[in-house]
């Protein structure tokens, strides 16, 4: 799987309501831009190798994920459940 499907495909399984609208190929790095429900893009950066580590084994895999959701966290607003 290349970089982009793989950056994609595990940022909307952390964040369902969050969308990759750009994953830039910089040289030492990928430059995410992430869109969601609030209307702000939140732009995130991972190293290539750990992208490329991330694809293969868990530990890299929950790291990238982490950035992802943390970026996701900024453009995702809370829906409530109607409790008080």
């Amino acid at each position: 799987m290349n970089a982009d499907r793989f950056l994609r495909d595990l940022l909307t399984e952390i964040e369902p309501n969050a969308t990759a609208v750009s994953i830039e190929e910089r040289q030492n790095a990928y430059h995410v831009s992430v869109a969601g429900t609030t209307g702000v893009v939140a732009e995130c950066e991972l190293p290539r190798d750990e992208v490329a580590a991330a694809q293969h084994t868990d530990e890299p895999r929950r790291r990238v994920g982490t950035v992802l959701k943390r970026c996701a966290d900024d453009v995702v607003a809370p829906v409530g459940d109607g409790r008080a």
